[in-house]
């Protein structure tokens, strides 16, 4: 009996390092060589990279707006895409929701900086896993200051290409990212007080 329930619960530490060990491959999250997450207090939302990879899953324009709507987990202020273009039309007179992707593009990264302290620009890779890479750029100079990937799992039948599943991808960004942000603050303070 003694020796059934120890190799029942070597058993369950095996399965659940397993797991944790493919859990771990999930995400990962890059801070620059000397990139400043700190003072970054204004995110603004740049238009996806994504094409949807079937009729079920969101549209661009709806990953856009699930974006934004998870970035009510968030302590900075996050500006939607609309919003930024919305600005950069009464400002400047072009409307880059007309243009097509690479002037768009090119016109946001132009005017952003006007607005906010930096920007994410989310890229959805779509084969056999859906895979979310969210680039977190300096805005005006346009330098990459942080990465974030994170993969939802096998697409197809298992229906991770849906709503639910994108809103929690992007939260899981907004947390990792304001997490990093606070760890670059606080060994600041530590280096500050030595």
């Amino acid at each position: 009996m003694k020796k059934t329930v120890q190799l029942l619960l070597v058993i369950c530490m095996l399965v659940l390092s397993a797991q944790l060990a493919f859990a771990a491959e999930g995400e990962r999250e890059t801070i620059q060589t000397g990139a400043d997450l700190v003072p970054i207090h204004r995110l603004a939302i740049g238009k996806p990279l994504y094409m949807p990879p079937n009729d079920k899953a969101p549209t661009n324009d709806q990953l856009t707006e699930i974006v934004f709507d998870a970035s009510r987990k968030a302590r900075s202020y996050v500006m939607s895409y609309d919003a930024v273009a919305e600005s950069i039309r009464a400002e400047s007179s072009v409307d880059i929701k007309s243009l097509d992707r690479v002037k768009a593009a090119k016109a946001f990264r132009e005017n952003v900086g006007k607005y906010a302290d930096a920007y994410v620009i989310v890229t959805v890779a779509n084969n056999s896993t859906t895979i979310f890479f969210f680039d977190v750029f300096k805005a005006g100079t346009n330098e990459l200051l942080y990465t974030y990937e994170v993969a939802a799992g096998k697409t197809g039948r298992s229906g991770v290409d849906t709503k639910d599943t994108y809103m929690d991808l992007s939260e899981k960004f907004y947390q990792h990212f304001e997490d990093a942000a606070q760890k670059q603050a606080k060994e600041a303070d530590k280096k500050n007080k030595k």
